[in-house]
């Protein structure tokens, strides 16, 4: 824990007296804070391409989404979403998110389909800090119990209530933080990092828990770099 934070310490003094991309965030929010989404999208024809991934603005409000690197993990998934609001003052989003999980358990083959609508809101709180809520209701459909599957445990987020802070450093560093209760799961979700972001290229920092029923917790780091740039 401690190399992580030297880690973290060190990009933030790394970050602050870069020039040779001084644009940084100015008129690109994130669309997403630690782990919980925004109210903003992508802009038309922009790609957002990182470590798993993958996103694709279809306009100035409408962007599509998936991440590859949890099709290792068997888990196919593809999101949607859509800003009805976003200006400089506030925005917000709907979205939806399907899930396919193939799971073995006991030698058992397990499947499980996830449809995962979503509403995410954002405003800000003073000149340099922003606020995000979002709500999210899962659905699990199976033959099985979602309490047999506890491989979904970790990497799976239920029907939940989330809020997290955005507070920029710099136009080029912020300091982000999310905490959310997940109802299927029964079990607190916190984290915070520091977000890094240049004209094009952007990275995340950052640690998270979660403490479902019936678990004594995980802690696991989240390392987040992508490409963020129009087509």
């Amino acid at each position: 824990m401690k190399l992580f934070l030297s880690v973290m310490l060190t990009f933030t003094f790394l970050a602050l007296p870069l020039h040779a991309q001084e644009d940084g965030f100015a008129g690109r929010p994130i669309t997403s804070n630690l782990s919980m989404p925004t109210g903003n999208t992508l802009h038309g024809g922009e790609f957002s391409v990182g470590l798993g991934p993958v996103e694709y603005g279809l306009s100035d409000n409408f962007q599509i989404g998936t991440n590859l690197l949890l099709f290792l993990f068997q888990y196919y998934n593809v999101e949607a979403k859509y800003s009805l609001i976003d200006t400089e003052t506030q925005a917000l989003a709907l979205g939806v998110g399907v899930g396919y999980f193939d799971l073995g358990i006991l030698g058992d083959d397990v499947n499980f389909t996830t449809i995962s609508p979503f509403i995410a809101y954002s405003m800000p709180m003073g000149q340099k800090t922003r606020l995000h809520l979002s709500a999210n209701y899962t659905n699990f459909a199976s033959d099985a119990s979602i309490d047999d599957a506890d491989d979904l445990t970790a990497s799976v987020s239920g029907t939940s209530l989330a809020a997290g802070l955005e507070h920029n450093v710099s136009n080029r560093t912020k300091f982000v933080g999310d905490v959310g209760y997940d109802i299927d799961f029964e079990g607190l979700r916190l984290g915070g990092g520091v977000l890094f972001g240049w004209e094009t290229f952007r990275l995340k920092l950052g640690v998270q828990y979660f403490s479902p029923k019936g678990f004594s917790g995980y802690v696991f780091p989240y390392v987040g770099l992508w490409w963020r740039f129009r087509g």
